[in-house]
């Protein structure tokens, strides 16, 4: 469907919507690498059955559309997205803790959630307090470090299907795998519901306090970025493989691999998408000729 098309469609739909429709949203300002053209349509629900309603008439009219959580592993166009994007901001219900059991809302920021789950003596995503991301996009891409998945605590989840229908799903062996969620598909988290371990609060915050100084040791936490680049390799760390080959510091205008981790790339000010775009083909060029392993990128690409 040509972009004007679209466009039409989609306003003519959002016209009868109890969804909160922003129009071109510049996405730069919403992702962590700081990239990122203007969103023609972004869509803000605050509850899955309104959501529900605008999908299965997206669907029905062919209308383009995509999810954004916390922008924290995106790589937008500079023209912006050829779709509306919908954003779980608005599904940012607070914790609600019963004995080992929490649900919370999709917009939910993971770093406010483990401190918040800490205090309540519940283990399990110490690992994620340095992750800026929202619970929603941490469950579609299993967020994790070396210490966890996210997707370890997951137990069951509220979703969207892309033709509008509200399903309450329980996870299996089969929901995720590394850095992402097969068993989740392309549907919209708009909850979840997660199992934590009970331990004591002064040890599960001493723990937090490890991974957060291990994490502003190792990675460049303070500039702007979009996580890890690409996917580690089997038995394998991609970081490891793009420093062995001199790639630190490279640079294609404004965005820089980190010198201090090599599978972070950074945005030292006014970088592109052509920048990031351009210079993450580099890398995975020069390591697949010096190494003969071909990366793959973890970060997710709109154009």
């Amino acid at each position: 469907m040509a972009a004007k098309d679209w466009v039409t469609e989609a306003e003519s739909i959002l016209r009868e919507s109890k969804v909160h429709v922003l129009r071109d949203v510049v996405l730069r300002s919403r992702t962590s690498l700081g990239v990122g053209g203007p969103a023609r349509l972004f869509l803000v629900p605050a509850r899955a059955e309104d959501l529900a309603d605008v999908l299965e008439h997206f669907a029905s009219a062919d209308v383009p559309f995509d999810y954004l959580g916390a922008g924290s592993n995106l790589l937008v166009a500079d023209a912006g997205p050829s779709f509306v994007v919908i954003s779980s901001e608005g599904l940012d219900t607070a914790p609600e803790i019963a004995r080992e059991t929490v649900r919370v809302g999709a917009g939910y920021s993971v770093p406010k959630l483990a401190k918040r789950v800490a205090t309540a003596g519940l283990s399990g995503i110490e690992f994620a307090e340095g992750i800026p991301g929202s619970v929603g996009g941490c469950v579609r891409m299993n967020a994790g470090w070396h210490e966890g998945m996210f997707g370890d605590s997951v137990s069951s989840f509220l979703a969207v299907s892309r033709r509008g229908e509200i399903e309450d799903l329980f996870t299996g062996p089969e929901t995720f795998a590394y850095r992402q969620s097969p068993g989740i598909g392309d549907r919209f988290i708009a909850a979840a519901t997660l199992t934590l371990t009970p331990d004591d609060p002064v040890r599960i915050k001493e723990r937090m306090k490890e991974f957060h100084d291990k994490r502003v040791a190792t990675q460049p936490t303070a500039a702007k970025n979009a996580g890890c680049i690409f996917r580690n390799p089997p038995d394998n760390h991609a970081g490891k493989l793009i420093d062995s080959c001199g790639l630190k510091g490279t640079a294609i205008g404004a965005a820089v691999v980190s010198e201090v981790h090599a599978n972070f790339i950074v945005n030292r000010g006014g970088a592109t998408h052509k920048d990031v775009a351009t210079l993450i083909d580099k890398v995975r060029d020069e390591v697949n000729r010096k190494t003969g392993i071909a990366l793959e990128t973890e970060v997710v690409v709109w154009s």
